[in-house]
């Protein structure tokens, strides 16, 4: 891990340099295959997924479970991975390429309820540097605007077992937006959300929900799954 002292100085750097020293980071990281996240959930992929399924990865971020998903689904299977942050989905673009299968399609998009143009706000940490793991889609007024389609407005047809969220705050509208795929193929969802609203949708199409320990994530799973 950085030194705090090298976090701000790093936050001093052009963007073009701190993007060139993530890109190896990460690189590096992949070939070690440290290339993870603690998340309990991670682990648990490897008993909701197998070769041939389809996974969606909604706040891909930088693509640790991107990667891990497609490690599972192997090369038959397929990842779509949305990700609308341009300097992230930059990160993500060139991870992927170096992931063992060419199965992730990269989506430069918000998952949303509809298609239209949406602020995004990025905090920063103290050390200065952008916080792009909280990049938020917001109603306000912002620099950044990104494109927004609803999952169900890709009428996907593949076997799709796993959809994981991290939405920010915007998770009831990504599942309002992908009520019909869900309603159809009932995959196992894994949401950084405790939403009420989300709950009593995926309720009403009888999923229930767990938890597991020292997570802050909510899995719901359909019973008949």
């Amino acid at each position: 891990m950085l030194s705090t002292f090298a976090k701000k100085t790093a936050a001093h750097l052009p963007h073009h340099w701190q993007q060139a020293l993530k890109r190896r980071h990460f690189q590096r990281e992949i070939r070690r295959d440290t290339f993870r996240t603690n998340e309990p959930e991670w682990e648990l992929c490897s008993k909701w997924l197998a070769p041939g399924d389809w996974a969606i990865d909604v706040g891909a971020n930088i693509g640790h479970y991107t990667k891990r998903f497609s490690d599972l689904v192997g090369a038959r299977g397929r990842v779509i991975a949305f990700e609308p942050v341009p300097a992230t989905f930059e990160l993500l673009a060139n991870n992927a390429a170096q992931f063992a299968c060419a199965n992730v399609t990269l989506l430069n998009f918000a998952a949303s309820d509809a298609t239209q143009v949406l602020g995004m706000s990025i905090p920063s940490f103290d050390t200065g540097l952008k916080n792009y793991y909280g990049a938020a889609l917001t109603a306000s007024a912002t620099d950044l605007q990104v494109m927004a389609c609803a999952i169900d407005s890709l009428a996907l047809n593949g076997p799709v077992r796993v959809i994981k969220i991290d939405a920010e705050g915007h998770d009831a509208v990504v599942v309002r937006g992908a009520r019909q795929l869900i309603a159809a193929q009932k995959p196992t969802i894994v949401i950084e959300s405790i939403s009420e609203e989300v709950k009593a949708m995926l309720g009403e199409l009888g999923y229930v929900s767990e938890t597991v320990p020292g997570s802050s994530n909510v899995i719901y799973r359909h019973p008949s799954r």
